[in-house]
């Protein structure tokens, strides 16, 4: 799906770090709105540069087609702040996002007035290594003075197709903003509705008739430079969005409906596959209850249709017809979720759309909104049909169970949800039963890493031993990825570099993993490992690490938090059950204490023991929520310093 946010605004500003800043004509007359912008003054603290003015004006033409006038201003105040990519003159257009005109000026730090050349502008193609072709160019500007005490001005005009019917403005940035204006003019008897996120909602101001203002001064940016474990920046930063149209426009879930039920006439035409679909799906689903048909048309989607796109004017929201994926077997994520729609419906499943956001919270229940960069598939579940891999279960208002399920991801088993998805939101396509819904979080348990281990230590403190580990669910997805998309020399070179984690210097004499592509069954992984040295030596004793492999330490700092916490991996469950038998001629001196941690949202126990001439070391870690309040940092230190604490600590061997 066309994200309706910018992501790949920073590889412009990578290439622009390699362009000269062009000469412009010197000391132009530079516009009345940017001088007064550019005479803002204030104290703006460590940031690297500033937004001094976000200027937006939204004229609608009587036949809804929409013109955007967009108006920055930015001021440089530190040498970082050059190659920011809100610092950098740019703009976004398609065939169907006409661009009218772009300008850029600037403000040497010495006072001098640049005005660039419609010669100094650089277009450069929207690029993604999953995409065969995407019709978004970007204008981008290396404009000359723009150093530290420099000002940087642009405006860009585009016009919007004419189904687009709501704008958004993304006013807060990485940086600090001074002044923020968005304007609409409607024409006569039209309305717009406004909703908010990240901020409180600010009333309009009506201007004249049909055309509205609103106003945000003194907006900080979101710096996420450095925050450990925090979410995605666009489920931080603030934005508006502004609906229009010549008839009513609701509010709420209402609202939701509306968007919902326009997005699925727009896909439902797209699902209607012929009989090679038909006979395909049959085939591929073969007899069986809902489980077993779902569970191998799954299957053909995640494993046969790559992630491949092709999107060009509206088929950045639209997919392309399922006959034309199917015989392609190739498509984007709603192309995906399209022909699963069609393949389910020829063997009696219904099925429909989910438009989410790739990163959690960028979707709010609260701002009913296109905003989002991902479509998935929603599953209608038989009344009274259970099944214990069904967990990725959502109610409906209309009281229809569903499940939802990511075709796009081929590494996360049908019946369970990425992480990245999971606790977040997304809009279910329903007709005008459409809704948002919320995501469930799973239980950690069906994410779980279990590491069982043999190990044998020399009187020298070489270490040397067998380890299994085991991984299901989601847990397992991301080494699915990595040994499906690399050869057998990349595969042991990934382990050698996990390794690398708990040993200084170690030998893998041998690897092997089995259940790679199946995602019913938990990914096994085993190898064989040297580590000379393992042991420390200090005059009779030996000091030997007892947790051998593998850490469930976070790396985190002691600044104030702002920022909700969230986990990369997701909720899951990780255990540890490990042997190491202690060369002849030691006995146990002592041994590190039990920990037991329990912070609400996570839980952590660890032993170790001595039995004969074996020391048994077993944890098992339960993270529960994928995020938690900035307030239980203080929590997560507690429990970071303790899993710390346990991981480097020693068991101490004396010699007889």
């Amino acid at each position: 799906m066309r994200m309706s946010r910018s992501a790949s605004v920073v590889t412009l500003v990578l290439f622009l770090g390699c362009m000269a800043p062009a000469r412009g004509s010197s000391n132009p007359n530079l516009p009345d709105w940017m001088m007064q912008a550019a005479a803002a003054t204030g104290s703006w603290g460590d940031a690297k540069a500033v937004v001094l003015l976000n200027d937006v004006l939204l004229t609608v033409g009587p036949d809804g087609r929409a013109v955007e006038r967009t108006r920055m201003v930015v001021k440089i105040l530190r040498p970082q702040g050059r190659q920011l990519r809100d610092v950098t003159p740019h703009v976004r257009f398609t065939k169907d996002e006409k661009l009218l005109s772009f300008h850029v000026w600037s403000i040497g730090p010495d006072g001098h007035h640049y005005a660039m050349k419609d010669s100094e502008y650089v277009e450069v193609g929207e690029s993604d290594p999953d995409m065969v072709f995407l019709d978004g160019l970007y204008k981008v500007a290396a404009a000359p003075g723009a150093d530290p005490g420099g000002i940087v001005a642009w405006e860009s005009v585009q016009q919007f197709p004419s189904y687009e019917t709501e704008d958004v403005w993304p006013f807060q940035s990485s940086i600090p903003l001074v002044q923020g204006t968005f304007e609409v003019d409607l024409p006569a008897g039209w309305h717009q509705r406004s909703v908010w996120f990240q901020h409180a909602a600010v009333p309009p101001t009506e201007v004249s008739p049909g055309h509205f203002r609103w106003e945000v001064q003194e907006v900080e940016g979101v710096d996420l430079e450095d925050v450990p474990l925090s979410p995605a920046w666009e489920a931080l930063a603030a934005r508006m969005s502004v609906h229009f149209s010549a008839s009513e426009i609701p509010d709420g879930d209402a609202l939701w409906a509306n968007i919902g039920n326009w997005y699925y006439n727009l896909e439902a035409p797209q699902s209607e596959g012929g009989s090679d679909i038909a006979t395909a799906a049959k085939t591929a689903a073969g007899d069986g209850d809902f489980m077993a048909r779902l569970s191998k048309i799954a299957d053909f989607m995640q494993q046969q249709i790559r992630y491949v796109g092709v999107e060009i004017g509206i088929g950045g929201r639209q997919a392309h017809p399922a006959e034309q994926i199917f015989q392609r077997r190739f498509g984007d994520c709603k192309d995906k979720a399209t022909l699963m729609v069609a393949m389910l419906d020829a063997v009696g499943i219904r099925a429909t759309w989910v438009m989410v956001d790739a990163d959690r919270g960028v979707v709010d229940p609260g701002a009913p909104s296109e905003y989002g960069n991902h479509m998935i598939a929603a599953i209608e579940i038989p009344k009274g049909y259970e099944n214990p891999r069904l967990q990725a279960v959502v109610m409906a208002k209309t009281g229809k169970r569903y499940l939802i399920f990511d075709p796009t991801n081929p590494y996360v088993p049908v019946g369970q949800l990425p992480e990245y998805e999971q606790g977040g939101y997304g809009l279910l396509m329903d007709g005008k039963d459409s809704q948002v819904i919320g995501f469930p979080v799973l239980d950690p348990d069906l994410a779980k890493t279990q590491r069982t281990a043999k190990f044998e230590l020399a009187a020298d403190g070489t270490l040397k031993g067998d380890v299994s580990v085991s991984r299901s669910g989601v847990a397992a997805m991301a080494w699915r990825g990595r040994l499906s998309m690399t050869s057998d020399k990349e595969q042991r070179q990934l382990m050698e570099r996990g390794l690398q984690q708990d040993f200084s210097t170690f030998t893998l004499n041998t690897e092997s993993a089995q259940n790679v592509k199946q995602l019913d069954q938990p990914l096994e992984m085993q190898y064989n490992v040297t580590a000379p040295l393992y042991a420390k030596g200090a005059g009779t004793l030996l000091l030997v690490r007892p947790r051998v492999v593998g850490s469930v330490a976070e790396a985190l700092d002691d600044k104030p938090r702002h920022v909700p916490i969230s986990f990369p991996t997701g909720v899951g469950t990780w255990q540890d059950n490990f042997d190491v038998k202690i060369p002849a001629g030691y006995t146990v001196d002592d041994l590190p204490d039990p920990v037991n941690v329990d912070v609400g949202f996570a839980t952590y126990h660890s032993e170790v023991k001595a039995q004969g001439d074996t020391l048994h070391y077993t944890r098992q870690y339960t993270l529960k929520k994928v995020q938690i309040d900035a307030g239980e940092y203080a929590a997560l230190h507690k429990l970071e310093g303790q899993i710390t604490s346990d991981e480097n600590s020693n068991a101490v061997l004396k010699k007889q």
